[in-house]
């Protein structure tokens, strides 16, 4: 129902006053030219007009005043409402039948027309909501999507979203307003009532013989029965659903009187919109927190599981090792005791590697590391690296790599640490002691550097779960040995450089590993003049 067909119905007993008396002055100049039965069709003609403005009640109200007017003005006597002629009593109450008649089944037709255009716009709203709310993620875009709609068939100058706090209240999370609509002093107060109570505020009545069905009407009560000696025409609506209170949709109508009853339906089932997708909100979050504290629980155990291989297994080899060697009833010469220490410092090597890929999980996990960058040459990084390794791992080292490669602006020990996992990794899984090679290119856009192996190489399947967290190449023909955390934290290293890393196949068999970072100049950062003498990694390759 529009504004003014809304104004019309509540002012419609005046309108019907004012039609039938508006007539019955412009037909008195006309009463000795016309025969008095003619008036009766004219006011007949002013009893359908009052029908179709204000609906069945002012339609009556206009048949008995059409009565009236017509007996003392148009029928003899004149001025009274005394009948001479008999017929004309029959003629009177025809009149009054024909008029009553006619007033009320043009008026339910008129409130017919307008419960099927309150109910079409219901639905439209129903369905444009229903179709934002489904693909909306935020709450602050559902806002601005309910104010936008609402706004369009109804009198809404005002919306406010209160929603649920940890102290058991509301608080305002959204307004939107019309310039003229002042915030109201009160509305705190009105609204931490409704969410206790699950009551709504302001609600229209609903009038008698309406279509509106109120079966869903939460129950309400007027303003000053929470606050004393307020008057105001907000509507307060609990966001409730079955299981969960969220909130309280506030719809102001400020300056433009009280909502209708059929505005008033549509307010609430925008409300009962609102609740569901507030209670879809918890829900998504409720399980992906729940989701989070399974992953972080897998996480546990698997982490706790290679804790327990991966620490364990050394520190046993170096514990029966020792004790080989403290025994009295063993002598040992010169040559099996070097050979039993190498053991020794083979698995505080593997222990050591351990202990520092979990500390450095740790770290990139908790976001707790930033890079320390400064501009440095690839072969820094490499120097940095190849001192970790042992003499008989160097000696599996092939390098190609061209002379004008440009410095980069990175954090060079995280940087090594991130190409000592990777070759680490080309270790476990090639065979033997086929030639790790070791290879980069620069363009304009970014450097790359990669690492290559001859080993089985990585299924297609398996190329983007290798740097997840503890997952372990299945490969035929692999042993895989480590805690399962190398190559995500060269992927979290070279991410935190703004980088790249990925794996590609090697024809006919085996796996390179990628790194590519961009140049720093198109970062807003200059460029350090490249140096082109021989690199470390070439000095490295030539001795």
């Amino acid at each position: 129902m529009s504004p003014r067909s809304h104004q019309f119905e509540r002012y419609g007993l005046l309108i019907a006053f004012g039609c039938i008396s508006a007539a019955t002055l412009l037909f008195l100049p006309g009463r000795g030219y016309f025969g008095k039965g003619q008036w009766a069709l004219l006011y007949l003609l002013i009893i359908g007009l009052v029908a179709g403005m204000s609906g069945a009640r002012a339609a009556l109200a206009a048949a008995v005043l059409a009565f009236l007017a017509w007996d003392f003005f148009f029928l003899p006597p004149y001025n009274t409402l005394w009948i001479t002629d008999p017929k004309d009593w029959l003629a009177l109450l025809v009149f009054l039948i024909v008029g009553v008649l006619i007033g009320v089944q043009t008026g339910r037709m008129r409130d017919r027309e307008s419960q099927a255009l309150a109910r079409e716009r219901e639905t439209g709203l129903l369905n444009r909501l229903s179709t934002s709310l489904v693909s909306i993620t935020g709450t602050l875009v559902m806002a601005e999507t309910l104010f936008m709609e609402i706004t369009q068939i109804t009198r809404t100058r005002e919306i406010s979203l209160w929603l649920s706090d940890a102290a058991g209240g509301v608080a305002l999370y959204y307004r939107k307003a019309m310039a003229e609509c002042p915030p109201n002093p009160h509305a705190a107060t009105i609204a931490n009532w409704v969410f206790q109570q699950s009551k709504a505020v302001g609600l229209p009545p609903v009038p008698e013989f309406s279509a509106i069905h109120t079966e869903g009407w939460p129950v309400s009560v007027p303003h000053n029965s929470i606050v004393a000696d307020v008057q105001h025409d907000d509507i307060y609506l609990p966001l409730q659903t079955t299981t969960h209170r969220e909130g309280v949709l506030q719809i102001g109508a400020c300056a433009s009187g009280e909502f209708s009853a059929y505005e008033a339906q549509q307010l609430i089932t925008s409300a009962n919109l609102v609740a569901v997708f507030l209670e879809r909100q918890r829900l998504q979050a409720a399980a992906g927190k729940a989701e989070s504290l399974q992953e972080a629980d897998r996480l546990k155990t698997t982490l706790v599981s290679s804790i327990s291989h991966e620490l364990k297994t050394p520190l046993a080899a170096i514990t029966a090792t020792v004790t080989n060697l403290l025994a009295e009833d063993v002598h040992w010469d010169v040559t099996q005791m070097a050979d039993e220490l190498r053991c020794i410092q083979t698995d505080l090597d593997r222990l050591h590697a351990s202990i520092g890929a979990l500390l450095d999980f740790a770290r990139l996990e908790g976001a707790n590391w930033q890079p320390q960058r400064d501009w440095y040459d690839w072969d820094d990084v490499l120097g940095v690296t190849l001192e970790k390794l042992r003499d008989v791992e160097r000696a599996r080292l092939t390098f190609s790599l061209p002379d004008d490669l440009p410095a980069l602006y990175i954090d060079c020990q995280q940087m090594a640490r991130a190409l000592q996992h990777l070759l680490e990794n080309a270790f476990i899984y090639a065979p033997g002691d086929t030639p790790i090679r070791l290879g980069g290119s620069s363009t304009a856009r970014e450097t790359r550097f990669w690492v290559e192996d001859s080993g089985p190489g990585v299924p297609p399947e398996e190329r983007q779960l290798i740097f997840e967290k503890f997952y372990r190449g299945a490969t035929a023909g692999a042993s895989p040995a480590g805690t399962g955390l190398g190559l995500t934290i060269a992927a979290e290293i070279v991410r935190y450089h703004q980088g790249r890393l990925w794996v590609e196949e090697v024809h006919p068999h085996g796996a390179r590993f990628v790194i590519a970072l961009p140049q720093e100049n198109s970062n807003g950062y200059e460029t350090k003049p490249q140096r082109h003498e021989g690199t470390k990694a070439q000095r490295h390759n030539n001795s």
